[in-house]
């Protein structure tokens, strides 16, 4: 929180332009290439879990609690670590520290780096945000491939954003809006975040 009693808070998403069936099929050497994102979209029933999204918080510059459901590779698990991801990249613009958001992200997920890689150009500059953390609306979480490959669904609400110089001079703004938000996730022994699709929330 800025002395003058203003909020930081994170610059609006900007859509991935990585498509998530690459990510989905970019698989390391040994590991099994889960379904294509449509085949996911196509058989959720059995294993779709909706998660309450977390009550939001007075500040983004508290760091983040990861939920218990993170613990284990199941549908419930995966729609709670994108829950906490977006919690990390509020967290991330408030303060510059980007250390939860990188401990999620896949070395391969090309949208988690380019949103570090803007707060690191932020933070460089003496540049802030300013403004309430993001709502996550609902979560949904879907497991593809056993215990290894799922998908989550989240809606969220962000606000308008501007970002200042170290003088307070407006360097960039956004309307914000509501967003829908699809994760490919693994799991190995943890959650990692592989991409992340953005795109405008139904009825937005």
């Amino acid at each position: 929180m800025r002395a003058d009693g203003r909020r930081r808070r994170p610059r609006a998403l900007v859509p991935a332009a990585a498509l998530l069936l690459a990510a989905l099929t970019a698989c390391s050497p040994g590991t099994t290439t889960p379904p294509a994102a449509t085949t996911a979209a196509t058989s959720q029933a059995p294993a779709e879990t909706a998660t309450p999204s977390a009550e939001p918080t007075d500040s983004a510059t508290a760091p983040p609690e990861r939920p218990d459901a993170m613990s284990t590779p199941s549908a419930d698990g995966a729609s709670a670590a994108a829950n906490y991801f977006m919690s990390t990249y509020s967290y991330m613009y408030a303060t510059g520290d980007t250390e939860p958001w990188d401990e999620l992200s896949s070395d391969t997920c090309e949208f988690c780096a380019r949103r570090a890689t803007d707060v690191e150009r932020m933070t460089d500059a003496g540049n802030e945000t300013l403004g309430d953390a993001i709502t996550v609306e609902s979560a949904v979480g879907v497991e593809i491939a056993d215990d290894e490959w799922f998908s989550a669904t989240l809606i969220i609400d962000e606000p308008a954003s501007q970002e200042v110089d170290e003088k307070g001079k407006l360097v960039s703004e956004s309307d914000g809006g509501r967003y829908e938000l699809y994760f490919a996730l693994s799991w190995n022994a943890g959650w990692r975040v592989e991409e992340v699709d953005v795109s405008a929330a139904p009825g937005s």
